[in-house]
Formats: C-alpha cells, structure tokens, sequence
C-alpha cells in the first residue's frame, strides 16, 4: 500500500487521476472491496441531468479531475454503498490536525455521503455525515482529527450511500489534511 503521507499540508485534488469508469486512482487511493459500488473519476460533468457537479472543484471548470459516485443503472439504487479510502496519514507530528474536503450533491433523489476512519486497522464509523439534496455547487466539508492527534496510521473512508434512484451522484474533490494554526 506504500508509505505514509507524512509531508503536510497535504492536498488531493485527484489531478493525475485517469477519468473512467471507475478510472484510475493513484497516491494509494483505493475503492474498497466489499461493498456495493465503486467511486469514478470525472472531469466533464455526470452523465446524468439534474445531478452531481458539471466540472471539478478546484479549477471550478472541466479542467480538473473529481471522484464521484454513479447512481445511475438499476442495480445502482436505493441504498447502494461505495467506499473510497485515503492513504495511510501519519499525522503523529501535527499538534491541531484536520481535514477538509469538498462535496457535491445535487438530486432530488439524494443519499447519504459519511466520513468514516480507519486507525491503525480501527473503523470508526458516522464522524461527519450529510443528506439530501445540497444544491448544485460545490460545499466544505470539515472534520477536526483531534481525536487521532499522533495517529501514525489513519485513512480517511468516504462512504456514499445512493438515494431512491438515479438523481443522487454524489462527488468529492480537494481532500486537504493538515495542521489548523490560529
């Protein structure tokens, strides 16, 4: 699985990601075996109308990359679960850490996007969570890591759960870990 992120801040912005379906992931980035979908990597928008975002966060055009969760297909509703996980964060060395992330959920058929953690091999589920539809725009996330503060082994779970059908793409992008200074 490689070395630990030990170089902070620390911002993935799923740029060298390979679009497709799911695509490529890289920097130890991992869609998780056994649950029921996988995240895609996306620049041009979701196939869908009236759901997930039309570009990536970062650039706020197509110029970039995003993941995101298709909920389209009928074997992709309700209440299907994919899992992405970070790589291993060794955050030993920060005395305020943190996590932000930006998301996007637009449908009316919205699920469920959680923020789970794995610690040294520890899942800890339901530490950030939103519903529903959250408009068409990009939001931030946040998550105080102080509870992990000199976890030398922590990966960061994104799980989406899809809504009744296939308006509920769910995307994240720019997951940024570093230490919060005043």
């Amino acid at each position: 699985m490689g070395q630990c992120v030990t170089t902070f801040p620390s911002n993935e912005a799923f740029t060298g990601f390979t679009v497709g379906a799911p695509g490529t992931l890289i920097n130890n980035w991992s869609n998780l075996a056994g649950d029921d979908l996988d995240w895609w990597v996306d620049n041009n928008g979701t196939p869908t109308a009236n759901t997930g975002p039309i570009g990536d966060h970062t650039t706020n055009n197509t110029g970039g990359n995003y993941v995101y969760l298709e909920a389209t297909g009928a074997s992709n509703t309700p209440s299907k679960t994919a899992t992405l996980e970070s790589p291993c964060y060794n955050i030993s060395g920060l005395s305020a850490p943190y996590l932000t992330f930006w998301y996007h959920m637009m449908g009316s058929q919205s699920g469920s996007l959680i923020v789970d953690m794995n610690a040294n091999g520890v899942i800890t589920q339901n530490h950030w969570t939103v519903s529903g539809d959250q408009g068409n725009y990009w939001k931030q996330g946040w998550l105080n890591l102080a509870s992990w503060a000199g976890q030398a082994s922590l990966r960061i779970r994104f799980r989406a759960i899809t809504g009744a059908g296939e308006l509920s793409d769910i995307a994240v992008d720019d997951v940024f870990v570093g230490n919060l200074t005043p």
